[in-house]
């Protein structure tokens, strides 16, 4: 009978600490909300077509590089997030730029929104649009300047932390070029016949939501 009881209140005594370890181990966070918004990617770019009636093509000109991609925001809300962007890649020569090296840059305002900010994997769209420079040093430098008319990005966050999420992304942007200064010129003048151009683009970021209040929980592990 004394060990029965002794049994019966190690049982009562040890319910109390199993369910603090079940809570402990509920990890919770939450999705960012009036946070500010820092992103870091890097990944493949390659632009294609045309770029004007006077000049060879993007595709003549260079391959594909690679890019690094900077994100500054605020996020609204769970959902929403506006903000700025700036990109810089650099290539591989194309048939006609042997020996050189080809650049780009890019800089604008953009939107992404979330579609599930209080899950574990949140797929989200952004669109932007802004400047983009692309630069071909071969003795002289050929230096062009345009406008990113549209730019697409498709990704999906996992949320590692309620302050950080991990991202493969992809991305599409149209841009067309306006002005250029060639080697052997002097002064920009306008390009002739500007044609749209595409930019594809895809790799992986960081997002870091920093200083943010919190909304709904997530619970990210439990055992």
């Amino acid at each position: 009978m004394k060990h029965s009881m002794i049994v019966i209140a190690a049982a009562l005594l040890s319910g109390p600490v199993f369910a603090q370890e079940v809570t402990t181990s509920l990890a919770t966070s939450r999705p960012a909300n009036n946070a500010l918004e820092l992103t870091l990617g890097f990944g493949y770019a390659q632009g294609f077509g045309d770029i004007g009636s006077s000049a060879r093509s993007l595709t003549d000109l260079s391959s594909a590089g690679g890019e690094l991609s900077l994100g500054v925001g605020y996020r609204i809300n769970p959902e929403f997030m506006i903000g700025v962007y700036g990109s810089g890649a650099k290539y591989a020569t194309g048939d006609f730029t042997n020996g050189a090296d080809i650049w780009t840059a890019t800089a604008g305002v953009q939107a992404n929104y979330h579609f599930l900010p209080a899950a574990d994997f949140d797929p989200w769209v952004g669109l932007g649009t802004g400047w983009r420079g692309h630069w071909i040093s071969h003795g002289g430098t050929d230096s062009r300047h345009g406008w990113d008319i549209g730019k697409l990005t498709l990704g999906v966050d996992y949320r590692v932390s309620s302050e950080f999420a991990v991202a493969p992304y992809l991305g599409v942007g149209v841009t067309t070029f306006l002005t250029q200064e060639l080697a052997s010129q002097q002064r920009f003048q306008n390009i002739s016949s500007p044609t749209a151009n595409v930019w594809l683009f895809g790799g992986i970021q960081g997002r870091f939501d920093l200083f943010g209040s919190g909304g709904p929980s997530v619970k990210l592990a439990s055992n």
